[in-house]
């Protein structure tokens, strides 16, 4: 039997890797590791025969033949610590930092090693461990262990871990390799002559971006909350109905007449104080609930926190389907872009002041009806239309992980990414957010890394500058600044 997942794409969003871990613990118990996949129920990579156990399967996957790795998930190969079918045990959570260490020493260290990285996901309370190993490529030299193991004695896996040793990945297995498969490790790696190494690129922040900050704390809200309660309570004193609007000038025949007219196109306020009050507390239990996403929702809709980027080859080469990830790790930001679904929310209907709920005559040909704009400004202008390939991945576990659609780019050119929104907690107002970027291309071996800086407004908009009815210029438009 095969896992029940995707293997059209690689795996590389937190929520991607929890339907990885999902996949393999739903899985029949008789699933056999695949190709591109090994897992181990229970093991600790603090241990050191884990530690080695885990770089002979980094190993494995990364002396693949590029172009039968290429038929799943990008070519990438994937090692699980905590979980296998129907068994799900967890593994400890250990510093990025100290695992990149600890297999460093059996698979060696960048950039004359397999590229791989860790994440950790949580799967129904449990920590699970994803190594991700990068695609084999062309040009690749044949990957060794660095240094002898002893096998422990109580291992199932008598397989020798030594210094030199050459790992391959089989059908459902990481096995020493036979001539054969060394002989295809040597084809791959003559082949670097017509491969390129990727570099030379740099990411751009475009003039005009920023992160914006939101204040979505308790006392803000609450202090919303308590301003809309007063101004919501009823009058003292019982109020004249909208048809019983008083003339300024009671002299006035003009005056009399224009009462009269108000007064026959209304029905009195058929609500008791009671049954006003009770509305009144069911809309500020509702906006209650809804204010934090509400305000998420406006920022968004109005294209705050927009921030552009661009890629540039400084080579004399063409770059094919290159794909650029920017992460920024920080505790409270939120990236959002048409590709991301922002809840649609509203606030709940504003209760008519007490005295104002008469029922207008003319029934349902309201104000807005005959074309004309009320006091309530016009509705919030949804996002613009999402033009055709325009594509962002991201992912917001924890912190935003942003990955752009695969581009071409000529030599000495600039390629303008598409757009996305940063929104921070407040405590990041006027401070610079440092986010680091890895691009990776079809037709090149290697990665380039960076990092760039994004600043973010010092001004925090308010909570009635947010829910106010936006403008024109406020509403999201498509296409450059």
């Amino acid at each position: 039997m095969t896992l029940e997942i995707d293997v059209s794409s690689a795996i590389r969003t937190l929520a991607r890797y929890r339907e990885l871990a999902r996949a393999i613990l739903d899985a029949s118990p008789s699933t056999q590791e695949t190709y591109w996949v090994e897992w181990k129920s229970e093991a600790d990579i603090a241990q050191k025969r884990w530690q080695a156990t885990f770089s002979r399967h980094i190993l494995g996957f990364a002396n693949r033949d590029p172009d039968e790795a290429s038929k799943w998930l990008g070519g990438c190969g994937y090692v699980v610590a905590g979980v296998s079918p129907r068994s799900l045990t967890g593994t400890p959570v250990h510093d990025a930092a100290r695992i990149e260490a600890w297999v460093s020493a059996y698979v060696g260290q960048g950039p004359n090693a397999p590229e791989w990285a860790p994440s950790y996901v949580e799967l129904d309370g449990k920590s699970v461990l994803i190594l991700t190993v990068e695609p084999p490529r062309v040009g690749h030299p044949i990957w060794t262990f660095q240094k002898d193991f002893p096998v422990p004695t109580e291992s199932t896996d008598k397989t020798p871990y030594r210094a030199g040793s050459i790992f391959v990945r089989r059908k459902a297995s990481t096995e020493l390799a036979s001539p054969t498969e060394i002989a295809m490790l040597s084809r791959r790696l003559v082949s670097a002559s017509v491969v390129k190494r990727l570099g030379g690129l740099s990411l751009l922040v475009r003039p005009g971006s920023k992160a914006v900050a939101l204040d979505l704390s308790e006392p803000v809200l609450k202090s919303w909350v308590e301003r809309e309660e007063n101004e919501l309570k009823p009058p003292q004193e019982e109020p004249l109905s909208d048809g019983a609007a008083v003339a300024a000038d009671p002299a006035s025949p003009i005056s009399q007449a224009l009462a009269a007219f108000t007064a026959s196109m209304f029905e009195p306020d058929s609500r008791t104080r009671e049954d006003y009050q009770a509305e009144v507390g069911k809309y500020i239990v509702g906006a209650t609930k809804a204010l934090p996403a509400v305000l998420l929702r406006h920022a968004y809709e109005r294209g705050m926190g927009r921030i552009d980027l661009a890629i540039r080859n400084d080579t004399d080469d063409p770059i094919h389907q290159l794909q650029v990830e920017l992460y920024v790790a920080a505790q409270g930001v939120l990236a959002a872009s048409e590709d991301v679904d922002i809840p649609d929310v509203s606030l709940p209907r504003r209760p008519v002041q007490f005295g104002k709920g008469g029922r207008s005559i003319l029934g349902g040909l309201g104000l807005d009806q005959l074309g004309m704009v009320t006091g309530r400004g016009f509705p919030y202008a949804s996002p613009a239309i999402r033009a055709i390939g325009r594509r962002v991945t991201i992912d917001n576990g924890g912190s935003a992980r942003v990955t752009f659609a695969p581009v071409d780019l000529y030599p000495e050119q600039s390629y303008n990414l598409d757009d996305f929104q940063l929104l921070v907690n407040r405590a990041y107002a006027g401070q610079t957010l440092t986010g680091e970027w890895i691009a990776r291309a079809k037709d090149a071996s290697g990665v380039v890394r960076g990092t760039i800086a994004i600043e973010v407004d010092p001004d925090v908009p308010t909570v009635e500058e947010l829910l106010a009815p936006a403008s024109k210029d406020d509403q999201q438009t498509d296409g450059d600044v």
